[in-house]
Parts: C-alpha cells; sequence; structure tokens
C-alpha cells in the first residue's frame, strides 16, 4: 500500500458580488465549513473524494465510513450497488448530535461531481470542480474559481482563510483562552485497519474538546441565572457528559488495539476550562 497522508482544514470562504462601494455590492455569502481530500486507487485509477461538513469531527467519521468502504469493496463508483450515502450519514451522527445539532449538514463530491449533500451550495459545487485543476495547490483554487464564476455570469471576489489538522502528525484545537496541541502515534495491526482507527480517534478528541467548551458555556449561563437549574441546558448538560464517557471508552479502546504514544501527552479533556 502507498504512504497514506491527508488533513482536516478548517474553512471561511466569502462571495462578494460587485464591486467594493459599488451599488450593485450585495451582502456578501459566508460559507464556513470544513474540508477533508482524500486520493484513493492507483495512478490512472484514482478516486479524488472531498468531505464537507459543519465540523470537524462529523467530516472525520464520514471520511473513515468512506476508507472502510474502499478498502472492503474497491473504487466506490464502481461498487455492484451504490452506496447508500443515507445511511453512511445517518451512521457518522452521534445520538447526541442528532438531539441537540439538528442542524448539522455534510457534502460529499468524488471527482468533482457531488454524490451526497444535506444542504445545496452551487457556489461550492463550482470549488470542487475547480480544484480538479489544482490538486496539488487547493489554495490557487480560488483564483480558477473567480474565473469561473466570472465566465457563468457572476462577478465575484473570494477571500479564502483556512486552518488545518494534519492527521498524521498530530491535532491543534483551538480555543479563546488556550490552544492544545498534541500528537499521537499508532502502531501494530493492519495498515488500512490502522488508518481509519486513527480517524476515529482524532475525531473522538476533536468532539471532547467540544462537548467541554459546550459544558462550560452551559454551566455558566445557570450560574448566570440565564438558565434554570431545571432548564434544557442542564439536560443538555447531561447528555453532553455521557456522551463525553462514551468518547472516552472509545479512545481506551483504541489504545488497547495499538501500541499508541502521544507527545508531548495525552490531553485530558475532562479538565475544566
Amino acid at each position: 500500500m502507498e504512504d497514506f497522508n491527508t488533513s482536516l482544514v478548517r474553512e471561511k470562504i466569502i462571495f462578494t458580488s460587485g464591486g467594493i462601494g459599488e451599488e450593485t455590492e450585495k451582502e456578501p455569502v459566508v460559507i464556513r465549513s470544513n474540508r477533508i481530500f482524500l486520493r484513493l486507487g492507483q495512478a490512472g485509477e484514482t478516486e479524488k473524494i472531498v468531505i464537507r461538513a459543519q465540523n470537524m469531527h462529523t467530516t472525520l467519521r464520514i471520511a473513515a465510513k468512506i476508507l472502510h468502504n474502499y478498502y472492503e469493496g474497491g473504487p466506490l463508483l464502481a461498487h455492484t450497488e451504490p452506496l447508500d450515502w443515507e445511511t453512511l450519514w445517518d451512521q457518522a451522527r452521534s445520538g447526541y448530535e442528532k438531539e441537540f445539532n439538528p442542524q448539522l449538514w455534510c457534502a460529499l463530491y468524488i471527482n468533482g461531481k457531488s454524490v451526497f449533500k444535506t444542504i445545496t451550495s452551487p457556489f461550492v459545487d463550482v470549488i470542487e470542480k475547480c480544484a480538479l485543476l489544482t490538486l496539488d495547490n487547493y489554495d490557487t483554487t480560488m483564483g480558477v474559481t473567480e474565473s469561473a464564476l466570472k465566465q457563468i455570469g457572476h462577478a465575484m471576489r473570494i477571500n479564502h482563510n483556512s486552518n488545518g489538522d494534519n492527521i498524521r502528525c498530530g491535532i491543534i484545537h483551538r480555543s479563546d483562552k488556550k490552544d492544545v496541541a498534541f500528537n499521537f502515534t499508532a502502531v501494530n495491526g493492519q495498515q488500512h485497519t490502522r488508518i481509519i482507527q486513527s480517524f476515529g480517534a482524532t475525531a473522538a478528541y476533536l468532539e471532547a474538546f467540544n462537548l467541554r467548551f459546550v459544558i462550560h458555556m452551559l454551566r455558566n449561563k445557570i450560574r448566570m441565572g440565564e438558565a434554570k437549574t431545571v432548564s434544557p441546558e442542564n439536560s443538555q448538560i447531561r447528555s453532553a457528559i455521557t456522551r463525553q464517557s462514551a468518547i472516552s471508552r472509545a479512545i481506551l479502546s483504541f489504545e488497547e488495539m495499538y501500541d499508541v504514544k502521544y507527545r508531548p501527552a495525552k490531553p485530558d479533556f475532562f479538565s475544566e476550562m
């Protein structure tokens, strides 16, 4: 198997119509998403897969399920029975997310073509088609996309800002108070399985950090009197703590499956912020 590497990128893309200060200038369209790109297969037979989703851990979990289907059944578009994308999407979301984040969304592309989406964004569709022309330098895609939009009657400026989380190198979780940066290595076991499980472990940590923030925020609302002790907020806190426990068990299972080493140290996502 060839070396495998990829990165998860958090993006903010701003689409602006018209010229600055012109009467025709419209309110910019801002798209925030997380994007991961997978190049699967060998030369001449590759499938270029892009997963976009609202949060990082869901993006990784969908990517892990796509990798599992690829390693089990070969190229995704060549499966005897087409993949059930709706079921895959349902399995990638936890019960906690289904209850407390019903607006969670995703969009999947193979070779620039949309294969599944829970929301419609023609701008992102154009970006992914143009990205095929600039596979080795995604940042230049924005310039190509501007030209393509002009040709179909949409004169726009695009601002593209991103920061990435590289699965091979580690995790950087940014917050207002303190950034958490660490990396882990996992050895032993089958390489295909190890890649998929590493996606899952990374997603678990990212979700755990987010849950810690949510719990802290909701507890502050109750403490400040903005929410009652018996309230939807308190119910969400209990559900979030239960979800944290499930994540902790998943990480322990990953550590039992492989020889895992952390640098500088394993993070404590149960600690107070």
